[in-house]
């Protein structure tokens, strides 16, 4: 009975894939019917594995019989030999009973056969469950093909399903002020006016759309790449005026109607482009059936502000202006939605060459934008803050310039290993980062690549206690030990940490960044000066954070970077707050901390003071800044 039905199940489910193609069903039905094959698959190869151990058991077991046979055969032979034997006697002796030896033998030949028809049957039973087994192999790859089929059909109804959602219509109300400029003309200023609102009726839209898609968090990724855009119908003046300040205030309802080729849901989806093959019963209307409207500025080229698109603007800086026709658009990241037609581009800073380029718009566009310096070398003072990966801001830097000064205990009131004063040369100007690194940043690189710190893999974090290091494993850089923000100089770093950090920023930046050398720290902190610390040789009170000077936080915790003033080369915490981890040509270990810290007398926060320490030491008490090469 067994085996009759898995020969049923076999040819249902060879019958049933044939049928699956012909239905129309949503994706969650769908869905729905792959979860419910997928059980079946898997209590399926569950039995399909049971029966083949038990084909495996029952082949084993023919063996045994086999093996048994032979020595029963055996067996049999030595009865009836001995049987012979006592036949011959008793030509002899006709005394003697060979009842038992004649009854041996038959006991012989009765466990011989007995094994022989055991043999036929497990091997029949055997043979039979071989079949089966082979049977329910069929069925089970019939039944992974129907599961298959139906991921096919999965695709096509997801592409369905994001074709319908993004090609759909819907009337937008926006309000729009612009401030008319003297030499423009009241016609001028009011068209403007309204190709702001319906500019920022299709921007709104198109954010609609992506936001209210089914699986909006897969096509937002893919959105830099869509070409997908927005058409707009028709806009009717629901109000509109002049203020007293000449300002022109306008209220449209604009209908706008998303526009996707179902080539494009494939890219939206990351799905092949053989489920998105066009089908004109399905695609979305060419825009030349939209009635076409001239621009509004000659510079447009007969912009078509019928069809408006998405261009994505990225630049390699952070803080500069974009021009689009004249019209300042803020700075990058940008995106923002134009009429397809001709437009002039402008991307600007300070420091850095302009760049111009005219785009003739045909489809969403990302495009990514190269400033070059103006000059090589950075200039004195210069602010510099590098774009990272995902368009987010690098550690705020400041250029400190080239120069000599002389480096170490100067004013001969330092350690043994501040001394001989030696005479430096900084031969290029470089960037540092004006701040200890913050736990936000830190936190920023941790969250992009999982990074695990030293602390958090093997024993904690050292705190200071009676003049010495205590480790205790609960601390790490999320727990320091002491109220922490993300305005907090990131601590319980290793120089290993540190160093993967900047790795890290010279590869999601494209510069080179590094931890400063003790000759580059100790100029930057000195801030062209020969005093023991930047501002004067005494340590004053309320000048900076380190134990027994006056601030809020002595010998309490870290303070927030740049609580206290900057240095002239605009640096902050240079002296206490926390050690600062560099990396040292005359140190053994190669590894040196600089700065003192919140915990450590003011006298070791002179600007020369150093303290040598094995790379992999970490303490809630040293932190570290960044270099970036020019």
């Amino acid at each position: 009975m067994k085996r009759i039905a898995h020969l049923a199940l076999s040819m249902a489910l060879v019958c049933s894939t044939g049928v699956i193609a012909a239905e129309k069903l949503s994706v969650t039905e769908i869905q729905q019917q792959i979860l419910a094959n997928q059980s079946d698959y898997d209590s399926f190869q569950r039995n399909l594995d049971s029966e083949i151990a038990l084909a495996a058991s029952m082949e084993k077991e023919l063996a045994a019989l086999r093996a048994k046979g032979k020595e029963l055969e055996t067996s049999r032979q030595t009865k009836l030999a001995e049987m012979n034997v006592q036949y011959e006697r008793i030509i002899e002796d006709p005394s003697i009973d060979i009842t038992p030896a004649r009854e041996a033998y038959l006991a012989a030949v009765r466990a011989h056969k007995n094994n022989k028809d055991a043999i036929s049957s497990k091997y029949n039973d055997w043979q039979k469950k071989l079949a089966d087994v082979e049977q329910m192999r069929v069925s089970k790859h019939s039944l992974l093909n129907k599961i298959e089929s139906l991921k096919e059909q999965l695709n096509n109804a997801r592409i369905d399903r994001l074709f319908r959602e993004f090609n759909r219509q819907e009337m937008v109300s926006v309000s729009q002020e612009v401030a008319c400029d003297r030499d423009e003309t009241i016609a001028k200023c009011t068209d403007r006016g309204k190709f702001l609102a319906k500019q920022k009726a299709s921007k709104r839209f198109l954010d609609q759309l992506y936001d209210s898609l089914t699986e909006s968090e897969a096509a937002k990724q893919q959105r830099p790449n869509s070409e997908g855009y927005v058409l707009l119908q028709r806009s009717d003046v629901v109000q509109e005026g002049f203020s007293g300040a000449a300002n022109y205030n306008v209220q449209l309802n604009v209908e706008v109607k998303g526009n996707l080729k179902r080539s494009d849901a494939c890219k939206l989806l990351g799905l092949d482009r053989r489920y998105c093959v066009e089908d004109r019963r399905t695609s979305a209307p060419e825009s030349s059936s939209v009635v076409q409207v001239s621009g509004m500025d000659s510079n447009l080229n007969m912009a078509d502000d019928s069809v408006m698109h998405e261009l994505t603007l990225r630049s390699n800086v952070f803080d500069d202006e974009v021009f689009i026709n004249g019209v300042s658009y803020g700075s990058t990241k940008l995106q923002v939605m134009l009429p397809a037609g001709t437009h002039d581009l402008e991307v600007v800073k300070r420091g850095y060459e302009t760049y111009k380029q005219r785009l003739n718009l045909k489809e969403s566009t990302t495009l990514k934008v190269e400033l070059r310096r103006a000059q090589f070398a950075f200039n004195k003072g210069e602010k510099v803050q590098d774009i990272l990966f995902g368009d987010v801001p690098g550690p705020q830097l400041v250029v400190v310039p080239s120069g000599a000064y002389r480096m170490g205990d100067i004013n001969g009131t330092g350690l043994e290993n501040e001394r001989p004063v030696q005479s430096k040369t900084i031969a290029n100007s470089f960037g540092i980062s004006e701040t200890e690194i913050t736990v936000a940043e830190f936190r920023r690189f941790v969250d992009e690549t999982s990074y695990v710190t030293d602390a958090e893999k093997d024993k904690g974090c050292a705190y200071y206690e009676q003049g010495s290091p205590v480790w205790q494993e609960q601390l790490n850089w999320r727990t320091p030990g002491y109220a922490n923000t993300a305005n907090h100089p990131v601590v319980c770093i290793s120089q290993q940490d540190a160093l993967a950090y900047v790795n890290w920023l010279s590869r999601t930046s494209g510069n080179k960044y590094r931890l400063p050398s003790e000759e580059e720290w100790e100029y930057a902190a000195r801030g062209g000066k020969e005093t023991d610390y930047w501002w004067g040789d005494s340590v004053g009170s309320g000048n900076a954070n380190c134990g027994w000077c006056g601030s809020q936080w002595s010998n309490i915790s870290a303070a927030p970077v740049a609580s206290f003033d900057r240095n002239s080369y605009g640096l902050f915490d240079t002296a206490g707050n926390v050690w600062e981890w560099t990396v040292s040509s005359a140190s053994k270990s190669g590894s040196v901390v600089r700065g003192g810290a919140w915990n450590f007398a003011p006298r070791l926060s002179r600007v020369s003071t150093r303290m040598e320490l094995d790379p992999n030491f970490r303490a809630n008490y040293i932190g570290f800044r960044v270099v970036r090469e020019r």
